[in-house]
């Protein structure tokens, strides 16, 4: 299990110095660490992973890097560009609506099962990982650094909300992934996107 953590602790720390947003992950993996069976075991768990991303994070601050700087510098440059072309009233909006159409209209409807108090309780996994990428996605949305950009920011995240569709009745499973089949038929052929 220890080596394990570590070299999730190594690439959340390679991770966010890819992708500013990737500090989010953060959140799914309190979730995990939550959802495990005892608090010996997510210490166990969170210790090395601690360690790992920052001995990535000091190797890149010893190579003359600092995150913090970089974060600013971004957020900076993006606020001279193409931020003030894109209202936050909008953008604050329709990125969840770009979400709606990469994830489905099967795992919108898993989302309305995340927050089912007893199973969180529980302690379940799924509802705990699922719970903390919608939180990140939140996040994301709120910090304005992600208006628009929702395909390379929040597309890790949009892959533990696509789960969230197995919250729903067993039986209508087949339903659902065949909505989401044509739903994602439809944004491919019917709307032109850049990507």
């Amino acid at each position: 299990a220890v080596p394990a953590a570590a070299g999730a602790g190594l690439l959340l720390g390679w991770g966010i110095f890819c992708n500013y947003g990737l500090g989010l992950m953060a959140l799914p993996a309190v979730g995990v660490l939550i959802s495990a069976r005892t608090r010996r075991s997510a210490v166990t768990a969170l210790v090395p992973a601690v360690v790992a991303a920052l001995l990535v994070v000091g190797a890149f601050a010893a190579a003359g890097f600092w995150w913090l700087d970089g974060y600013h510098l971004v957020q900076e440059r993006y606020w001279q560009g193409i931020a003030n072309d894109r209202p936050f009233p909008y953008w604050g909006w329709a990125n969840f609506a770009s979400v709606v159409c990469a994830i489905g209209l099967g795992s919108v409807a898993g989302l309305s099962r995340v927050v089912d108090l007893a199973a969180l309780r529980r302690r379940s996994g799924l509802h705990l990982v699922v719970l903390g990428a919608l939180l990140a996605i939140v996040a994301a949305d709120l910090s304005r650094l992600s208006k628009a950009e929702t395909e390379r920011i929040w597309l890790p995240f949009m892959v533990w909300l696509v789960a969230s569709a197995a919250l729903l009745p067993p039986r209508s499973h087949r339903w659902w992934l065949a909505l989401n089949v044509v739903g994602a038929l439809a944004v491919n052929h019917l709307i032109l996107t850049n990507w």
